[in-house]
């Protein structure tokens, strides 16, 4: 019925599996779990000797990134149904693969989104930054996320069912980190699939130093420019990118461009400090983007 997807890189996901092979075995449904590792470094493979034989593990020789791994899913299970998990998750519940089931079962949804929650203790100052705006921007409770079904859509804990998969799945030309889920999510609705919620959250366990996670920022700003012109630079897009739509609107000034451009390091000098402003966050990605290359037309 039902394939636990996780796609795995430089992550230790024992005690993920555990929790996860132990709700597994009390469902009457058929349930499996299935792990792809985008080649990682040695030091991560001896895991994978001491799981459960049933969960089935596909080794790459070679990284082909987030995109790519989330549809090689396709020729590595054959349940109806697609759960997609990140492998830095842990479950809160006990009820956590049941609760899918139920859903499944009552309410037959193409696309079926859980979220996720980041810790409530406030961590050291050099993991602030990534917890904060996890915290402040990306979690939605469950309410929140019906106002706004497709804005709130992210890729670390959703379901998917596969004949629907396979028509809509990843676009392969995103490889780095961020916004894959911006685009599948935007396709997704233009193609009439609506994503319904659940109220069964994970855990966002690891978090990123704020250097770490200002670099997949960058990474991420990249792939805002790149999915813009993988939409073809489609106006609905556009209207739900309110960065995108402030950086359009002032980058033909030459001035500005040069006084933003000027300020990416020391705003991101008191990023990486802990001084965790998501205002400054945002003024900084701003500033990024006034450093690279923008869409020729709009």
């Amino acid at each position: 019925m039902l394939a636990v997807c996780i796609p795995v890189y430089n992550q230790d996901v024992s005690v993920l599996i555990d929790a996860l092979f132990k709700q597994v075995q009390l469902q009457e449904e058929q349930v499996s779990i299935v792990i792809i590792d985008d080649a990682s470094s040695e030091k991560y493979m001896a895991q994978y000797a001491a799981l459960p034989e049933t969960v089935k593990v596909v080794k790459l020789k070679e990284n082909i990134g987030r995109s790519k791994i989330r549809n090689a899913f396709l020729l590595h299970t054959n349940e109806p149904y697609l759960l997609f998990l990140d492998c830095d998750s842990m479950l809160i519940g006990d009820n956590f693969i049941s609760d899918y089931i139920v859903n499944l079962k009552v309410n037959k949804p193409l696309v079926l989104f859980g979220a996720s929650e980041y810790q409530k203790e406030t961590p050291r100052i050099y993991y602030r930054l990534r917890w904060k705006y996890g915290r402040k921007v990306e979690s939605k409770n469950y309410n929140e996320r019906l106002l706004h079904p497709h804005l709130t859509f992210k890729t670390n804990n959703f379901l998917i069912e596969r004949q629907t998969f396979k028509a809509h799945p990843f676009n392969e030309k995103i490889s780095g980190y961020g916004h894959e889920d911006t685009l599948f999510g935007f396709e997704l609705e233009k193609n009439n699939v609506f994503i319904a919620h659940i109220d069964n959250p994970v855990l966002n366990a690891h978090l990123d130093t704020n250097t770490q996670f200002l670099n997949k920022t960058d990474e991420a700003l990249d792939n805002l420019i790149l999915i813009w012109d993988l939409s073809g630079q489609n106006n609905e897009l556009l209207a739900r990118l309110k960065l995108l739509q402030v950086y359009f609107k002032y980058r033909d000034s030459k001035r500005l461009r040069w006084v933003l451009k000027s300020l990416t390091k020391p705003s991101r000098f008191f990023l990486e400090i802990g001084f965790a402003n998501m205002t400054l966050f945002s003024f900084y990605k701003l500033c990024y983007l006034a450093s690279i290359p923008a869409p020729k037309t709009l």
